[in-house]
């Protein structure tokens, strides 16, 4: 079995999911990794780009299946690592706003702690999603559970796995944000400073009513997940 499987969820990413397998397939790193794609329901070309590049790339594995959101389609990419006995899961976005590059950085640090997540440092997303993540996000997690997350739900992470499937029997099968669960589960968990680059297509700014509804979502989730752990 390969050292690695790099998980890559996409809903509706037509425009950028070509560059993003291809610049992945390209890693240049002494370990052998494959690739799999969870298509969260897309309804646009992105499964008729994904089957073709199938045939194209040998290591490329897809999971399609009904949309039911990112964070359980990152869950779906999850499980098959740990089912499949890899050793250590890099899970990033398909929206190209993270840089094959920056991997080298947090693969250094895979022996050493539970988690590796990037930090956006210099995050390009809209401002609200800025100021939440950073400010109110950080802060709650600080008071409430004592634990200071420079990125706690950061798409770009190095797993061990063996962290990874103690994690798994302790998260719901329906999650909004298991990447925040998890930042908050990891014994042990370094950030690493990555590139962030703006996102061009997609949806890019989400309707205020979505946050606040998202917010107090997440807000119950990660108090339920903290009282059960």
């Amino acid at each position: 079995m390969k050292n690695l499987l790099i998980v890559i969820p996409v809903y509706n990413e037509q425009e950028n999911i070509e560059s993003v397998i291809s610049e992945w397939e390209n890693l240049n790193i002494d370990v052998e990794f494959d690739i799999l794609i969870i298509n969260d329901g897309s309804k646009d070309e992105t499964p008729i780009i994904l089957e073709r590049l199938k045939n194209k790339y040998k290591n490329l594995y897809i999971i399609n299946k009904e949309n039911s959101g990112h964070g359980n389609a990152i869950i779906d990419g999850y499980k098959y690592s740990v089912e499949k006995k890899y050793n250590f899961t890099f899970q990033v976005d398909g929206d190209s706003q993270f840089s094959s590059s920056d991997f080298k950085k947090i693969w250094n640090y895979r022996h050493k702690v539970d988690l590796v997540s990037g930090n956006r440092g210099n995050r390009n997303d809209p401002i609200i999603r800025i100021l939440l993540s950073k400010i109110f996000l950080r802060a709650f997690l600080l008071i409430l559970f004592l634990k200071y997350l420079k990125d706690p739900n950061v798409p770009f992470r190095l797993i061990n796995n063996n962290f990874l499937s103690e994690f798994l029997k302790v998260c719901e099968k329906q999650n909004l944000a298991p990447n925040i669960l998890m930042s908050l589960y990891a014994k042990k968990i370094i950030f690493i400073e990555v590139k962030h680059y703006t996102r061009k297509t997609g949806e890019i700014n989400w309707k205020l009513r979505k946050l606040f509804v998202f917010g107090v979502k997440l807000i119950v989730e990660i108090i339920s997940f903290w009282k059960k752990i």
